[in-house]
């Protein structure tokens, strides 16, 4: 989406202004919220329950996985979006999650998939340790839900989404209340084989941790790197929210050199520049809500969304970014907690970026906010940001960008207890967000000004939001990860859209 040069408030993110629809609602929106509840109601009539077990506990591909005790051992079976693959508590082989052990999931309505569900949350635990053999999903309408997943082999992700070919483009694919505790080649990530890749991909209401380790490769906790398009329709394709990543910083030497990376967040080359794709990511990404702190390289950075006749929109939004560019051996000095490098048409928004200490980052100062290289398609407006060195946003070489307007720079947000915590330990909770409630506690701004900026504690009630992935109101996301933004259900009397208007 091509951004005019005037700044948008937050009810104008997108051209058509899609608040709009709420007007007038009445009778058209009631049909259209009763034909998406009877779709959901065929769908999950259809659904099946199946159930999956490590081979020690009877998991087996000839069994029929209709009950607990007959499970399969690997999701590879042809299922239907809605289905469920139930997977018991225990210790779970990686070589039964990789490369070709994801059956195909026929998916009529093009919106839903078919979930790998951990039956009790953090109660599934895979170890990937050898080359590539990780929970890789390689097939289309999968979700994977409720896992955690640690990577000790240098090439090894923790959660990857990636075509299994080069003539395989692989869709609409979650990861939802996961846990990635310590990783080598990124917590969650996603790549192009050739001239495919991924699209329409969700990472919702997770925990990445020390997962960046990989001498081969400079990683970081979560990294989108060269996303293709499988259609060009509007809205939201790849939605990166709700997510707590910490202490990811790169082995060193990574990459044959001094690290580069190990950011919270990195959306790296949507313009295809360093692959050689035929054509660049045009389609919508949205990074919203998320907690980064305490990492190596930046909170969230975007690299490389400027070649091309076309870029990807990127919205930034409700981040909290606190004590990144930790790494004093880095090569980056871009040292923003949240950069913006060589990449056009990025809006970052109701963020709230501190630094913890003047320089870092290799030696050099640090800044809340740091666009490089940038132009006038890049807004960054209504945000806060503080640093210690006073300094509290920078530039290079970014001719017709300015900062702008309503951005609240220079006040410290008081943050209730600022620290960066250790190693994850989710055993008797019963999500990510309860897992985290001591540093979403920590990272409640003490200045009253600063409170509506950063991470939001998700609603229980659907807010409509142009940013959110409508197709995501058809699927059974696990609750209290984010704010559903569904139109249809947001048009219900006594809901509360974004704009505070109740639709009566």
């Amino acid at each position: 989406m091509k951004v005019a040069n005037a700044y948008r408030t937050e009810n104008e993110l997108q051209p058509s202004n899609p608040f709009k629809l709420l007007r007038g609602a009445g009778i058209a929106m009631r049909k259209l919220r009763l034909a998406i509840l009877l779709f959901m109601f065929a769908a999950s009539a259809q659904a099946t329950t199946y159930y999956i077990a490590p081979a020690a506990d009877g998991g087996s591909d000839s069994n029929s996985g209709l009950s607990g005790n007959a499970p399969w051992l690997t999701p590879n079976h042809a299922v239907v979006c809605g289905d469920v693959i139930l997977a018991s508590a225990g210790v779970y082989s990686a070589a039964n999650f990789t490369y070709g052990k994801w059956g195909t999931v026929t998916c009529a309505g093009g919106n839903n998939v078919a979930w790998l569900k951990c039956a009790t949350f953090d109660a599934c635990k895979l170890t990937a340790s050898a080359y590539y053999v990780t929970m890789a999903v390689t097939q289309s309408y999968w979700g994977v839900q409720g896992w955690e997943v640690t990577a000790t082999g240098d090439t090894d992700a923790c959660f990857t989404a990636y075509p299994p070919s080069s003539s395989l483009q692989i869709h609409h694919i979650i990861f939802a209340n996961d846990v990635a505790n310590g990783c080598h080649n990124s917590g969650f990530t996603s790549g192009n084989n050739g001239n495919v890749g991924v699209d329409y991909l969700a990472m919702v209401g997770n925990i990445i941790y020390n997962a960046s380790q990989s001498s081969i490769s400079c990683a970081s906790g979560v990294s989108i790197y060269q996303p293709v398009q499988s259609d060009s329709l509007p809205g939201t394709h790849i939605f990166i929210a709700g997510n707590f990543s910490w202490n990811n910083f790169d082995a060193n030497p990574c990459s044959g050199g001094a690290p580069s990376d190990g950011n919270g967040i990195l959306i790296d080359t949507p313009d295809g520049s360093q692959g050689g794709l035929p054509s660049p990511y045009a389609a919508q990404i949205v990074v919203d809500n998320n907690i980064l702190i305490a990492n190596g390289g930046r909170g969230f950075d975007v690299f490389n969304n400027s070649a091309g006749p076309a870029h990807a929109a990127i919205y930034a939004r409700h981040n909290t970014l606190w004590g990144n560019n930790a790494d004093l051996n880095e090569t980056n000095n871009l040292c923003g907690e949240i950069t913006i490098n060589v990449a056009h048409n990025i809006q970052a928004l109701y963020n709230l970026a501190a630094t913890n200490a003047a320089n870092g980052c290799g030696g050099h100062p640090l800044y809340a906010y740091y666009v490089a290289f940038g132009d006038s398609s890049d807004l960054v407006y209504n945000n806060w940001g503080w640093a210690g060195s006073g300094t509290y946003s920078t530039t290079l070489s970014s001719a017709g960008f300015s900062y702008g307007p309503n951005n609240l720079f220079g006040a410290n947000p008081g943050f209730m207890n600022a620290t960066a915590p250790g190693a994850p330990n989710c055993a008797v909770t019963s999500s990510v967000p309860n897992c985290m409630a001591t540093m979403i506690a920590n990272f409640k701004p003490t200045t009253a000004a600063a409170v509506p900026y950063g991470y939001q504690v998700p609603k229980t009630v659907h807010d409509f939001d142009p940013l959110f992935p409508q197709w995501l109101c058809n699927v059974n996301l696990p609750a209290g990860l984010v704010t559903m933004g569904c139109l249809a259900q947001s048009a219900l009397p006594g809901s509360v859209n974004i704009t505070g208007v109740k639709v009566q």
